[in-house]
């Protein structure tokens, strides 16, 4: 079951935790104008987080898969996004990608879950739009803690996006949180 993404900007992510027993994740939505540096120039943008990583880290950005359920058509994913080079934690968050909007080769390389879809997409050439739906002020819980090894913040930031192909057919939502900085 798939739940609305209208009214829940916490999707897929909301929908990963409850599946697996988790308390709601406590958050705030708020103006993109108000998060801090560097968080506002690695959120407030209309690209793939990918690339945005990859620059302010200057390192390649590798995929470490939490969780992840495939039902031929969504394939879901919790994962922590990580530097190449001594596999920094540099986002946590879960994925929703809807399969059949993919080439078999990109559905391929999703699925694998070693590389970000941002990557695949820009290697692959898919011409999509990212349209982010929320930005997020996060309270780090026992989850996201573990996930990222610590967090030495009392709220960390992140983004509900959406990526769209041109023909406006959704490829993914996305719920990406940084760790704190």
């Amino acid at each position: 079951m798939v739940m609305s993404t209208k009214e829940d900007v916490l999707y897929p992510l909301s929908f990963m935790r409850m599946n697996r027993g988790l308390p709601k994740l406590s958050y705030e939505e708020m103006d993109p104008s108000l998060l801090p540096e560097p968080y506002q120039s690695l959120l407030v943008h209309e690209g793939d987080m990918t690339s945005r990583l990859e620059g302010f880290h200057e390192s390649a950005i590798k995929v470490r898969r939490l969780r992840s359920s495939n039902d031929g058509k969504n394939y879901f994913r919790e994962v922590v996004l990580e530097t190449l080079e001594g596999s920094k934690p540099t986002e946590y968050g879960a994925i929703e990608i809807i399969l059949e909007t993919l080439p078999e080769e990109a559905r391929e390389l999703v699925v694998q879950a070693r590389l970000p879809l941002g990557g695949i997409l820009n290697d692959y050439r898919i011409p999509y739009s990212s349209a982010p739906r929320a930005f997020l002020k996060v309270v780090p819980d026992e989850p996201i803690v573990e996930a990222f090894g610590s967090v030495e913040a009392d709220e960390i930031f992140g983004r509900s996006n959406e990526i769209t192909g041109f023909n406006g057919e959704i490829i993914a939502r996305i719920v990406e949180i940084l760790p704190a900085f």
